[in-house]
């Protein structure tokens, strides 16, 4: 049997791919390319992020919500794509380069490949000192896993809350509702 040789990739030499829509991520050496997400998971996503933006309009401190492809460094040759994230301050316009302050929240979307997202990625985002990670599974349920270290979860099944975003409120059936005009407001 033929052995095939096996290189890792450095972070320079990630960094130095060519730009990208792709969701193209770097775990320790490895270059992960995920397929194209489905139509459902780009509609919750973005009911998702419409329904943290409008929150963060009506916070006093900066506020960031931004949805993937954006990358973010959550340690040296991690570099990760969260579907969606929240940082307690503002990036500037012109910033360049992955995002490297740890998001207070990370969001995941289940697509086909959830065990990357439920377990890979949750550990990698603990390890890094994020708070929190909403993981969404499109039949109708979001696990909010916290500390410590991202290993106590909960599941909301009808309304979706975070003592990390005060008064953040979204109603999950009007989030999976599938009617195009029902969105999470």
């Amino acid at each position: 049997m033929a052995k095939v040789a096996h290189r890792f990739v450095t972070e320079e030499e990630f960094l130095a791919l060519p730009e990208s829509t792709d969701k193209v991520e770097l775990i320790d050496g490895e270059v992960l390319v995920s397929p194209s997400p489905t139509y459902w998971h780009q509609e919750i996503l973005r009911r998702l992020v419409k329904a943290l933006g409008s929150w963060a309009d009506q916070q006093k401190r900066p506020v960031t919500v931004v949805q993937a492809p954006m990358d973010v460094r959550f340690g040296r040759n991690r570099i990760l794509q969260p579907d969606a994230f929240v940082l307690f301050r503002e990036v500037p316009r012109d910033h360049k380069g992955p995002i490297d302050d740890v998001p207070e929240l990370c969001i995941e979307v289940l697509s086909s490949n959830w065990g990357q997202d439920r377990h890979t990625k949750r550990l990698l985002y603990a390890a890094a000192g994020v708070k929190e990670l909403w993981i969404v599974n499109p039949g109708g349920q979001v696990e909010r896993w916290m500390p410590p270290d991202l290993t106590t979860v909960k599941v909301a099944d009808e309304v979706l809350a975070s003592r990390l975003l005060p008064r953040f409120r979204l109603d999950l059936r009007r989030l999976f509702a599938s009617r195009r005009g029902r969105s999470a407001e």
